[in-house]
């Protein structure tokens, strides 16, 4: 049976009581042992087809916290404050659970794009405020030293990513020969099927008839920041997928191609200098005006002046005879 480790090892005294102890399996259960009333969980996986690699990507797409009676969202009664999205970042990178900047993005990186065209500051901010602060072993009163601003915020948020490696939706997909396709469909039952590990038999959710997200159904055994998640033992939600011709979209993008060995060869060549222009005629036979045979303004302006005078004297002479035909 597909079982997450134990995040942190109790005292031998807790392991014999509080940590054997699964969530839902009573109602009389310590809130500070197990999460209780609100005890049954829901981690949501949704898959994009143009993230990732070229078969797109399952990201985390949220937390439900649910009654463990009604099976409906746990929400009457809060257990720790609500944060901005920069509070929770500021705790999350200041704990040693990420290891540092490097920890807390790729952490951060697990998450699907929100589909309201929030970040993911944002949609971590959403999830803590209506997931994260009413379980009820992120209590102060259940810490054993006295808890400081943004205690849980950390351990609740690694303790997702820790729920994502171990359920690798896309590889369980893979492994049964699902991959996505634009000719091909697959049916409820092969889905199902393929991702069923052991007691896990996860809700698959669609949007008409296209593979849109994973519902893992869990509860936990002992605190939800320590303990072991199991698959929860009855859990009413069904499919909403056809039974048969279901969509696992392939991506609509182009991948952002990588770069190789060869790409870093072409990188070392430049564009060689452009060629000179050449004439494509004899230059010893076109003829250039000198400087010196360019007319002069001046003489120019005088030989007109000399031609205006001599037809003044041929109209005057002209006007002078009464008859033209003596000229003949």
């Amino acid at each position: 049976m597909l079982r997450i480790p134990q995040l942190l090892l109790l005292p031998p005294l807790l392991l014999l009581t509080s940590a054997q102890e699964l969530s839902c399996s009573s109602s009389g259960s310590d809130p500070c042992s197990v999460p209780s009333p609100g005890g049954l969980f829901v981690f949501r996986q949704r898959f994009e087809p143009d993230t990732g690699g070229d078969y797109g990507s399952w990201g985390i797409d949220g937390l439900e916290v649910l009654d463990c009676t009604s099976q409906k969202t746990h929400n009457s009664t809060s257990y720790a404050p609500t944060y901005t999205h920069e509070q929770i970042g500021s705790y999350c990178l200041k704990s040693p659970l990420f290891g540092g900047e490097k920890g807390y993005n790729d952490a951060e990186g697990e998450w699907a794009q929100s589909e309201v065209g929030e970040g993911v500051e944002e949609v971590w901010e959403r999830t803590w405020n209506t997931a994260g602060r009413f379980v009820s072993t992120f209590d102060a009163k259940c810490q054993k030293k006295k808890a400081g601003a943004g205690a849980g915020v950390a351990e609740f948020f690694i303790t997702l990513s820790k729920l994502q490696k171990t359920f690798t939706t896309a590889h369980l997909l893979s492994d049964a020969d699902i991959t996505p396709s634009d000719d091909t469909t697959y049916s409820l039952r092969e889905l199902t099927n393929a991702l069923s590990t052991g007691s896990y038999k996860p809700i698959v959710q669609c949007d008409n008839s296209t593979l849109s997200s994973v519902l893992w159904p869990l509860n936990v055994r002992g605190p939800f920041q320590s303990g072991s998640f199991e698959a929860a033992s009855s859990f009413d939600r069904k499919s909403n997928c056809p039974s048969e011709g279901i969509i696992y979209p392939p991506r609509t993008t182009l991948a952002t191609p990588k770069k190789s060995d060869d790409d870093e060869e072409w990188e070392h060549l430049r564009r060689p200098p452009p060629r000179p222009i050449t004439l494509s005629h004899d230059e010893t036979r076109m003829y250039y005006r000198s400087e010196t045979a360019k007319e002069d303004p001046v003489g120019k302006l005088g030989l007109r002046k000399e031609h205006d005078e001599e037809r003044d004297e041929w109209k005057e002479e002209r006007a002078g005879k009464q008859y033209w035909r003596d000229e003949l």
